[in-house]
């Protein structure tokens, strides 16, 4: 990640300077700043572990993606209201398991998050997820 990127410590500041590095014609530097912002964002929240952490970033690199192929800032609405209820290690096992939601892999691949997938954090953390779903 480049300097200038690492440099920036609040989400709402990557996406200003993501946006000037598109209209200065540097869309790496977007990339880079896009994905900043979802880690900052998942850093705010308290998880108590590795997984949930994985988890809750990819619920937001999922915000980010939606964000992306509409052209306007969109929350994960009913994702959240999961988390809230369930609990995120479960509320992700339940997304992974119904397809009524939008595909986003494209979106993400094109923002170079494609490792911060549900299914990523799925394949990276199988033991949490065999365990939601003994529950």
């Amino acid at each position: 990640m480049h300097e200038l990127v690492l440099r920036i410590n609040e989400p709402e500041k990557c996406y200003v300077f993501a946006r000037n590095a598109v209209r200065k014609g540097h869309p790496e530097l977007a990339t880079q700043a896009y994905r900043r912002a979802v880690d900052l964002r998942a850093e705010q929240h308290d998880t108590g572990s590795e997984a949930e952490f994985a988890a809750v970033r990819a619920i937001y690199a999922y915000e980010e993606a939606l964000s992306h192929l509409r052209g306007k800032r969109t929350r994960a609405t009913g994702t959240w209201q999961m988390v809230n209820r369930l609990g995120v290690l479960v509320a992700l096992a339940k997304r992974l398991e119904s397809r009524n939601g939008e595909d986003v892999s494209p979106a993400l691949k094109e923002l170079a998050m494609e490792d911060y997938s549900f299914e990523a954090v799925r394949n990276a953390y199988p033991d949490a997820f065999e365990h939601q779903q003994a529950a």
